[in-house]
């Protein structure tokens, strides 16, 4: 048996996993919402963190310390920053890094002596085979997701990003993955694009936003029933 911490941004982005696994509100204290569910022997932890990087991080040390999870996963949505990238292509994180973090990097320097926060490799590879099993899933991408705590939505910016090696950007993963891994505990960032990070981002986001919510919250529970 495992127990899995899963974390989303908005109710949107959790919407269809709550109502797949029937899952039962917890009233604790220090969480905006936080729901509990099972898939076969293993427990999982649904939580709302609230938008950005220390919501994030505060929601990612709460599922650690109230129910000692093994795995912590954060789906939702995410810009495009690659070319490559169209909306509902998904990414699954091998890394996750700051945009918006001294480039120069006194986390390298400092505690924790790293920029770049691994995501497990046992996480990417079942993720993997989710999306290629999957009939609703037309591409995926594995690599390195940017966050910040902006809505990229600028060219200047979404070019910065990929000079860092970010394919896309969002606002949560790196302080999930930050903490997880000064817990020592395997983490997954997955997220589906909704839209481009330029200037019609505001537009194609509102469109895309629900769609490409469910598409990750589907592809997490492939990810559970694989790991079951």
């Amino acid at each position: 048996m495992a127990r899995f911490g899963i974390i989303s941004a908005m109710p949107v982005e959790l919407e269809w996993f709550i109502k797949e696994y029937n899952a039962k509100e917890l009233n604790i204290n220090g969480f905006y919402k936080v729901y509990e569910g099972k898939e076969g022997s293993n427990e999982i932890f649904m939580a709302c963190s609230g938008i950005g990087k220390v919501n994030a991080a505060v929601c990612t040390q709460k599922l650690v310390d109230a129910f000692n999870v093994d795995y912590i996963v954060n789906m939702g949505i995410a810009g495009g920053i690659s070319k490559k990238l169209r909306t509902l292509d998904v990414v699954i994180g091998s890394e996750v890094i700051y945009h918006d973090f001294n480039p120069d990097s006194l986390l390298e320097k400092y505690f924790p002596n790293t920029r770049v926060f691994k995501c497990d490799e046992r996480l990417i590879k079942t993720a993997e085979k989710v999306c290629k099993e999957s009939a609703v899933v037309d591409n995926y991408y594995v690599g390195c997701i940017a966050s910040g705590d902006c809505f990229v939505e600028k060219s200047e910016t979404k070019e910065y990003i990929e000079s860092l090696g970010g394919i896309c950007c969002e606002m949560e993963g790196a302080a999930i993955g930050h903490t997880a891994h000064i817990n020592n505990v395997p983490f997954l960032i997955i997220r589906t694009i909704s839209d481009l990070a330029d200037e019609n981002a505001s537009i194609s986001y509102e469109e895309f936003e629900r769609r490409a919510a469910e598409q990750s919250n589907r592809i997490v529970s492939g990810i559970l029933k694989g790991l079951s």
